[in-house]
């Protein structure tokens, strides 16, 4: 790592923070646009070696690091590390190093100087609706860490000057942040913190980059993995993996909403996807866990007891290989076994072995997963809200689940979605008739990431096919000399909606050189969408189907195809030479038919190719992309650019004399 020497500004090279003789002071701030970079400062250190005036290096750097650096010189520190400017983020393996090491060398520097650039020295912290209790310093992901991880840290307004320590305002930033005055004084280990509450600290900040929600986290769980900028949210679920690794601690997954007590959600509108971003059981983000602040881990034997005196059921039941219903028994004088825990990440999802609560009404399964995990705010046990169907598991030695349920109310905006429930109220929550509730130690796999495969398409009843024009379009076809006779939609909200059974939309292209027009129709025949193209001449009657051979003189007719078609059902031969009859009836006009979506219209005189393109995988919105060729309008397209240039030259010389 590099750091700063605080006399000159200079950049010196580091192994790790151990090998820094006298210890080194450490920045923390918010980024601004005007940063010096890393690259930056070692130009203008070549410059300025150049003139032999090497002393004046700290006067022209930015005020950000020249103001620090007389900081730390002040407070006795040689060395200094700010992290705009002392890594190399021109060299992805040294940025993949910081990131990795960046908990590390806070926690082992002497000082940190936390820079709120939007306080003032002037402001009293514990005064309510404080500037320094809405400085954006406590809204970024990157400073919890550096809230955290330093023994020492200082707190520093904009005119530079001290404002306090961690040690003496730890309740005000227990009160600002939620992080517990006994971690940031260090009378807690962090690692004694439930996964759930240090995930629930990070939840209401954010980042600049969406994988800094993960990377910005690695310190403090105390995980590595390699840093890929572009990987999206899979950086993310990364990060719960190799937490997953490191503990056992199950409060990871409890994160959303809890499932309100006396509730049946057999016996309301309830339904489940297992395309939902939350039917699985890592998170999408941090913000996931925003209610999941009380949750705390408890040992497996104290969550399995409050399961088994909730059911009524015996433990020796729970030790049996086979599913034991809800009854009454005596209870066993044997020694309960209860077996371990074991998560493990797999392709079909998370593998594990757990205490399973299940009900089943007609091909749907609803579950409770006991956790061992307790929510603080309430007092009760929580488990994970497991479905699955009955149908799809067939023939499979350890079932899938999915999590969570959407429970619909009177209106859309009821409509809820719950993957906690509490075990306490396991029998009223998936009682629903006479076949009981089932409850056994389990293998089972829970889904962890969305399916590779896309959702099927939603069928709407007002609208089976809707398209939209390239923004590129109009200004490629003015090239060619045609105008269309309207605005073309081109954004999502413009789109042309087709529906019913014989809905048509027209839209014209017109050639003012040649005095003719295209006609491009889109319609529906039986729900299904086709489309074709008619060539017009104006003022010419004649016309002939499309294909016929003629002369391209201005006398001639253009071949033209019928123009709006009447489909009728029509057989069709197959490869054994009967007759079937057509999937829609509505001929080849339709575009389903198409290869590629794509079909063209015309001859080698006059073509039009249009191309029907999804904007979204399995989506009912296109992209229609008209192509115009043949020899006729090649050549006119031709003779408006040979005259364009001409006029471009004639031009020029007026326009030199004007300016």
């Amino acid at each position: 790592m590099w750091l700063l020497r605080t006399s000159t500004a200079e950049l010196q090279f580091f192994n790790g923070p151990y090998d820094v003789k006298g210890g080194y002071a450490i920045l923390s701030h918010v980024w601004q646009d005007c940063e010096q970079s890393f690259e930056e400062l070692q130009s203008l250190r070549s410059q300025i070696a150049a003139s032999g005036q090497q002393h004046l290096l700290r006067s022209r750097v930015s005020d950000k690091i020249r103001e620090c650096c007389i900081l730390a010189e002040a407070h006795g520190y040689d060395w200094l590390w700010i992290d705009t400017c002392c890594i190399d983020r021109s060299s992805s393996s040294e940025l993949s190093e910081a990131i990795n090491s960046m908990y590390q060398w806070y926690s082992h520097a002497q000082v940190c100087y936390a820079y709120l650039q939007d306080v003032p020295s002037t402001c009293t912290p514990h005064n309510r609706g404080s500037a320094f209790r809405g400085s954006k310093w406590f809204t970024r992901g990157w400073t919890l860490q550096e809230l955290i991880a330093p023994r020492s840290l200082i707190f520093i307004a904009q005119d530079w000057s001290s404002i306090g320590t961690k040690a003496s305002m730890a309740p005000l930033l227990e009160d600002i942040t939620g992080v517990d005055a006994d971690v940031l004084t260090f009378r807690r280990n962090l690692g004694d913190v439930s996964v759930a509450r240090r995930m629930w600290w990070a939840s209401a900040r954010k980042t600049t980059r969406v994988e800094d929600e993960a990377y910005c986290l690695m310190g403090i769980f105390d995980v590595h993995m390699a840093t890929i900028y572009g990987e999206g949210r899979r950086a993310f679920l990364r990060l719960q993996e190799e937490i997953l690794k490191r503990t056992s601690d199950q409060t990871l997954f409890a994160w959303g909403n809890v499932l309100p007590i006396r509730t049946t959600p057999f016996r309301e509108q309830m339904t489940f996807s297992k395309y939902h971003q939350d039917s699985h059981i890592f998170a999408p983000s941090p913000a996931s866990f925003v209610r999941s602040g009380d949750m705390h881990p408890v040992p497996m034997h104290l969550a399995a007891q409050n399961a088994v005196k909730a059911l009524g059921v015996t433990k020796c039941t729970l030790d049996s290989s086979k599913p034991a219903k809800h009854v009454a028994s005596r209870e066993c004088k044997e020694p309960w076994k209860i077996p371990l825990p074991d998560f493990m990440v797999t392709s079909h999802g998370v593998r594990a072995r757990l205490l399973v609560i299940e009900s089943s009404a007609g091909q749907s399964t609803l579950a409770i997963a006991v956790l061992a995990c307790k929510d603080k705010s309430t007092g009760s046990f929580v488990g994970l809200l497991l479905r699955r169907r009955v149908d799809n598991e067939t023939g499979l030695k350890y079932p899938r689940y999915h999590v969570g349920i959407t429970i619909r109310g009177m209106h859309a905006w009821m409509r809820l979605r719950y993957r906690l429930s509490q075990v306490d109220w396991a029998r009223h929550a998936l009682s629903f008739n006479s076949s009981g509730i089932v409850a056994h130690w389990q293998r089972l796999y829970i889904s962890h990431r969305s399916p590779s495969r896309s959702p099927p398409p939603r069928t709407q009843s007002d609208t089976i096919f809707r398209f939209l024009f390239p923004r590129w379009l109009k200004v490629e076809l003015a090239k060619q000399g045609f105008e269309p006779d309207k605005k073309l939609p081109e954004a999502r909200s413009q789109a042309v909606k087709l529906a019913g059974k014989a809905s048509i939309a027209t839209f014209t292209l017109t050639h003012r050189a040649l005095q003719e027009s295209i006609r491009i129709h889109v319609g529906t025949c039986q729900r299904s969408p086709w489309a074709t193209v008619t060539f017009i001449a104006h003022g010419q009657p004649g016309r002939r189907p499309l294909g016929t051979s003629g002369s391209d003189s201005s006398s001639s007719a253009i071949p033209v195809p019928v123009v709006l078609p009447k489909f009728r059902p029509r057989p069709r031969i197959n490869h054994r030479g009967h007759a079937v009859q057509d999937e829609c009836g509505c001929g080849p006009e339709t575009i389903t038919r198409w290869p590629n979506g794509s079909r063209v219209f015309g001859d080698t005189q006059r073509s039009v190719q249009l191309t029907f393109t999804r904007t979204t995988a399995g989506g009912s919105t296109h992209l229609l992309d008209v192509r115009i060729g043949g020899s006729v309008y090649q050549t006119a397209a031709g003779m408006l650019q040979s005259r364009s240039r001409e006029l471009h030259t004639l031009t020029r010389p007026l326009m030199r004399m004007l300016l």
